[in-house]
């Protein structure tokens, strides 16, 4: 089990957070792809990166992206009724 502790922190530490955290995934990720086999999308594909380097293109998944379409609704609440 995790224990999260609460740090104080300024806002412009705060705003970096972020970017912290995508800096963060980077690393790991190309740590990861050094030390084995990646599986990932790229432009509509799937790929596998080998810790030599080489890329092999897994499938077109393309075709697995469906657009939606929007409906617009408006919701309304139901009124609650009062009991006097």
């Amino acid at each position: 089990m995790t224990a999260f502790t609460h740090m104080q922190m300024t806002m412009q530490e705060e705003d970096n957070l972020p970017n912290l955290a995508v800096q963060a995934f980077r690393d790991a990720f190309k740590q990861a792809s050094e030390s084995s086999a990646v599986v990932f999308t790229k432009d509509h594909q799937l790929i596998e990166k080998l810790p030599s380097g080489k890329i092999n293109v897994i499938k077109d998944i393309s075709m697995a992206y469906t657009r939606i379409t929007i409906d617009q609704k408006v919701l309304k609440r139901k009124r609650k009724q009062v009991v006097i």
